[in-house]
């Protein structure tokens, strides 16, 4: 999913995207991040997981001064939530009713959750046994079908239309880039 937005922002990544698997591991990391200056720009995306995303950022950042070189993006709710936000795409990768995905995605209280329902409907018998346990959970192949997803068929234009979260992140992250081609093409002084 960071590799998409990116992307469809403008940015040219360096190298893999940094992947933590969880606030646990991430949320210690991000204030080292949040330093590193003009010159090492981050940008972290991360879910709200029910919290206050304004309450969250003054957590995790503080109160640090926006120099354009760090980005903190919060989904609200859960990146679930702006993959779902594509129902277009969505509903034909996973084989589901695109009417079953919820308009406004950004307002589930647990996006994640819902999106294991709907792809345990799926009319694909692989898509739910690769995605979804029968208790419930992520199935075996889960993160590797989001990925795939997320990188070949999600149309990031097309979820930022429903939901509001996704749409301010590429706006400021659009704008951070155009920041830092600025910086980059100014001569030395």
């Amino acid at each position: 999913m960071a590799r998409s937005v990116l992307r469809h922002c403008g940015f040219e990544l360096a190298g893999p995207p940094l992947v933590k698997d969880g606030k646990s591991n991430l949320d210690g990391l991000i204030p080292g991040l949040a330093r590193m200056g003009p010159h090492r720009p981050w940008v972290v995306f991360r879910d709200a997981d029910s919290a206050c995303p304004v309450e969250l950022r003054a957590l995790l950042i503080a109160d640090r001064p926006h120099d354009g070189s760090f980005e903190l993006r919060i989904a609200r709710s859960m990146t679930e939530a702006w993959l779902m936000a594509d129902h277009m795409s969505f509903a034909r990768r996973f084989k589901i009713r695109a009417g079953s995905i919820a308009a406004e995605p950004d307002e589930l209280p647990h996006a994640k959750r819902t999106l294991l329902a709907l792809v345990a409907d799926s009319t694909s018998r692989s898509v739910k046994e690769d995605m979804v346990r029968k208790d419930g959970a992520n199935g075996p192949l889960y993160a590797s079908r989001i990925n795939d997803f997320a990188e070949h068929h999600w149309d990031v234009a097309r979820a930022c239309e429903r939901s509001p979260s996704l749409d301010r992140t590429v706006r400021r992250l659009t704008e951070m880039c155009h920041r830092i081609r600025a910086k980059t093409a100014e001569p030395p002084r």
